[in-house]
């Protein structure tokens, strides 16, 4: 009996998850394919071949949040192996806990390394997984789970959150954080889905994915809701939404308020929910209904849990007041979910349940009218930011060992640590305190200068360090914590470049203004490089340095539109722009590996500056413009009249960048091609120089020399002269360059002013990656710079009507601005369209075939999202999903924070 018992314990979890009642129900949406229970049981059964462990073993599982995660996860589970779940230190855990196969989930890719386990180890037959406690603070200890804590504790939250085969999910949170593991747990127990992505719940695509993919929840620490109200709220705002959960630390009463508020005006509900890895997930939560009576409340405990306050006072899942007197104290918790117990060392893992019950460290009041509890405190000192349980005497304690002396003091809040350590190493202190809690470096406050403050009985005034918290003087200022808030990620670590961590040209000119007025100076390839090189180097306050392509961007819209409206005749902008844009597809776009991520995100690119363009020609037609059906084809530079004076001429430059994109794309997706471009980084845009400079000559004018120039063909070389600008790196190739810039565009226009601004304006990008300008100047030329599509697109029809109002010089300013103002009403129109879409077609959502995300862009940018999951390139098809990557979208030149859109 006993045997029988053990054997159900070690697979009942994995084999009631892939236990479904539908096996063609959609189970896993990852990128543009759907996987259902059939499918994924499949998987499961292929993965633990490949994995063919004779023995069960502890397996370290790291990786993104793909289907190779979710498939090779429930593969151990289902043979009985013991996961060891791994955000980091993947060396370290290795060191400690030996373990008989790493399995690294990379992109598209399943990465299998196996190496020799401690000989005689014991594995206790209940125990199913190994999690660091409340997500990564760099503590040795695990947490020891069974397949009873999994099972049972996912069972309570899909029975109060009500979940069903209709509901799906999102991965807005780690899969190896307990909190990000109950969602997956909960919906697949009960046959709903789960869409897997790394994008960011603030990032404009987040917001494309559930409405694609008709996703009912989101789940959320305290700090993503707080992101979201920066960002804006209506970022969760869709049709299908049924819920949102909040756990992972206590969020203010005012901020449970307004979003009880956001749920009850968008139809939803918002869960309150409260737990530990010690309790598998959770422990409590708080029914809407009482929310708003009890909005700094906990809840209820969870079915089948109970818990004490104190010794004396027992509350069970109904609220019934038991036999004690004491309504506050330190909550202790009690139920089928409770850890085995802690695991400090291999002999541990031997172990059985030594845990009855959880002391939580929190304390609590209990409200008997409505049967919730409140906590009022802690009783230790243990924060929670970003829903990770910091030991703050335990941070002290390391870093004197580390520092070797005994003057240091931590403490904080759950923002973060304030730390003081007069005459310590201030880099030895961020090194140390990342290392063990996983906090982004903007997060730690660091005091090296002024004595320890004390009480007056001589003992350590936290308080008053407490203090230092709100002294933006005393927070550490750095390249990790400025490119963090820019992107909106807390996982920024010295060692990422901004490149890795998904930046676009957009926030790049953003990244690159903080940055130069937090470090004086960047070196010009400074997104390449890791952050925790840049250092401080100052230069006088009155200069600041800017890239040069912002520069250039903002001063060639300024001329365009001067042109356009007859205020000054200063043409060249828009050609110098397409070298401009032929440099920033080779820094952003070039790069990316695989040949389908890669043309994916030209595709998303070239969509998204086509779509606006011909919305805004539609708009235009209708109000009594001229332009033709070449217009709204975008295909008019070569099907449209001679006379270059009528509207149709209008939009050449959008049609020529959306042409060059779409050929480059298919290009590059030649094999054979793309292994020469990457052999030959210079040599091959300068033979591409080379025949597209044939495409301007005589016999390929079609008649008509005058708007050659406005002709894909006839200018496609100027891209080509960008790129290979970009990819001049070293004196004698930029003197090569050079001399092609002065060549190449001599006399190729007729106009001499027009011929030198360009190859000036080039020289001076090939010279200077960056340019110093007057420090007043910088915000004013990034925010043309990023506006300077939808500038482009409406200056058009704007200028008119307010040269009759103001004049020609009145009215260049408010052009501009005007252009600012369109595309953010046009973000906003899109963002109701894709609404109405998704009402109309809700159930076609829910198993979508089609690719998420969907971001504003700017075709000056061209710049995908280094992000997109890498696909591997072996022949596979879409009948193999286990080949495919995770789903994940771009923060495509997203607009700045002058004129950010939501879509």
């Amino acid at each position: 009996m006993d045997a029988e018992r053990s054997t159900a314990l070690r697979t009942a979890f994995a084999d009631e998850v892939l236990r479904t009642v539908d096996a063609s129900s959609v189970a896993i949406v990852a990128d543009d394919l759907t996987v259902t229970f059939g499918q994924l049981v499949e998987l499961v059964a292929q993965r633990q071949d490949e994995l063919a462990l004779e023995e069960r073993s502890v397996v370290v599982l790291g990786g993104r949040p793909s289907l190779e995660w979710v498939v090779t996860y429930l593969a151990l589970l289902r043979d009985r192996h013991v996961p060891l779940l791994a955000a980091d230190r993947t060396d370290d855990l290795v060191a400690v806990w030996s373990p008989a196969v790493v399995v690294s989930i990379g992109d598209g890719e399943v990465g299998i390394e196996r190496r020799p386990s401690p000989a005689g180890r014991i594995l206790h037959p209940d125990l199913a997984l190994l999690s660091s406690t409340s997500g990564s603070t760099g503590s040795p200890k695990l947490v020891r789970l069974s397949h009873v804590n999994l099972l049972s504790n996912a069972r309570a939250i899909a029975d109060y959150l009500h979940l069903g085969p209709s509901d799906r999910g999102i991965t807005s949170l780690p899969l190896h954080y307990c909190y990000g593991l109950s969602v997956l747990h909960s919906h697949l127990l009960v046959g709903a889905s789960v869409v897997l992505t790394e994008a960011s719940v603030v990032e404009p695509c987040f917001r494309s994915i559930l409405l694609d993919h008709g996703v009912t929840n989101v789940a959320g620490v305290p700090h993503t809701f707080e992101l979201l109200e920066r960002v804006g709220a209506e970022q969760l705002h869709v049709p299908t939404l049924r819920f949102m959960t909040q756990a992972g630390g206590k969020m203010p009463s005012e901020a449970v308020v307004r979003w009880l508020d956001r749920a009850e005006e968008w139809g939803c509900e918002f869960f309150v929910m409260y737990g530990q890895t010690e309790a598998t997930a959770r422990m409590a939560y708080l029914p809407p209904a009482l929310a708003r009576r009890h909005p700094s409340a906990i809840g209820k405990p969870i079915d089948g849990g109970q818990i004490r306050l104190e010794r004396d006072y027992v509350a069970r899942a109904d609220g019934v007041r038991s036999d004690g007197v004491h309504d506050e104290g330190e909550i202790i918790y009690r139920g089928p979910n409770v850890m085995m117990g802690y695991a400090i060392n291999n002999d541990d893992l031997a172990l059985g349940s030594t845990v009855e019950e959880l002391r939580t460290g929190d304390l609590a009041r209990f409200h008997p009218d409505d049967g919730v509890y409140e906590i009022v405190g802690r009783s230790s000192r243990f924060v929670k930011p970003f829903g990770l349980r910091i030991d703050l005497d335990g941070v002290e304690r390391e870093l004197r060992s580390v520092l070797d002396t005994a003057e240091v003091a931590v403490s904080g809040d759950d923002d973060g640590l304030v730390i003081s350590a007069p005459g310590a190493h201030h880099d030895t202190i961020v090194s140390t305190v990342r290392k063990r809690t996983g906090l982004p470096i903007g997060h730690i406050a660091v005091d090296t200068t002024t004595p320890i403050p004390r009480t007056a009985s001589g003992k350590t005034d936290y308080t008053a360090i407490d203090r230092r918290a709100a002294d933006p003087s005393s927070t550490t200022t750095s390249a990790t914590d400025i490119v963090g808030h820019v992107l909106g990620r807390i996982d920024v670590s010295p060692h990422d470049t901004f490149v890795s961590l998904g930046g676009d040209s957009l926030s790049y000119i953003e990244c690159s203004i903080r940055l130069e007025a937090a470090l004086g100076h960047l070196p010009s390839d400074w997104h390449l490089c890791p952050l925790g090189s840049l250092q401080h180097e100052r230069r006088p306050r009155l200069i600041a340095r800017i890239d040069t392509t912002v520069a250039l961007r903002a001063i060639a819209i300024c001329l365009i539109v001067s042109t356009h409206m007859h205020l000054a005749f200063l043409p060249g902008g828009a050609h110098l722009l397409l070298a401009v844009v032929g440099y920033n597809l080779s820094r952003f776009l070039l790069p990316i590996e695989p040949v389908g991520a890669r043309s994916r995100a030209a595709a998303r690119t070239a969509a998204r500056v086509a779509i606006p363009t011909i919305a805004w020609v539609a708009i235009g037609t209708m109000l009594g413009s001229t332009y033709g059906v070449g217009t709204l084809l975008l295909v008019n530079n070569y099907t449209g009249p001679a006379s270059h004076t009528l509207d149709h001429w209008h939009f050449w430059f959008i049609e020529v960048f959306i042409h060059v994109l779409v050929v480059l794309s298919v290009l590059l997706a030649v094999p054979q091609v793309r292994h020469l471009e990457r052999r030959f980084p210079y040599a091959f845009p300068l033979a591409l120089l080379g025949v597209l400079l044939v495409l301007r000559m005589e016999w390929a004018w079609m008649g008509d020399w005058y708007n050659l120039r406005f002709r894909t063909h006839g200018v496609a070389w100027l891209v080509a002269l960008g790129w290979l600008v970009n990819r001049s790196d070293t004196q004698g190739k930029r003197v090569v360059t050079a001399a092609l810039c002065v060549l190449t565009i001599s006399d190729y226009f007729g106009y001499a002013p027009r011929e030198w601004l360009i190859a000036i304006s080039l020289l001076i990008l090939l010279a200077w990656r960056e340019i110093p300008v007057p420090r007043i100047a910088v915000r004013p030329l990034a925010l043309l710079a990023s506006a300077s599509m939808w500038i482009y697109i409406t200056h058009f029809t704007i200028w008119p009507p307010l040269v009759d109002l103001l004049g020609i010089e009145g009215a260049y300013l408010p052009t501009l601005i005007g252009g600012i103002a369109v595309g953010v009403i046009i973000d906003r129109i899109v963002d109701v369209g894709r609404s109405v879409v998704s009402r109309r077609d809700v159930t076609s959502a829910r198993s979508p075939e089609r690719e998420g995300g969907s971001c504003n862009s700017d075709p000056l940018a061209c710049n995908p999202d280094h992000r997109q999951a890498s696909l591997a390139n072996n022949g596979t098809r879409r009948e193999n999903p286990i080949s495919s990557p995770t789903l994940s979208c771009a923060l495509d030149n997203a607009p700045s924070n002058h004129h950010r859109s939501n879509i």
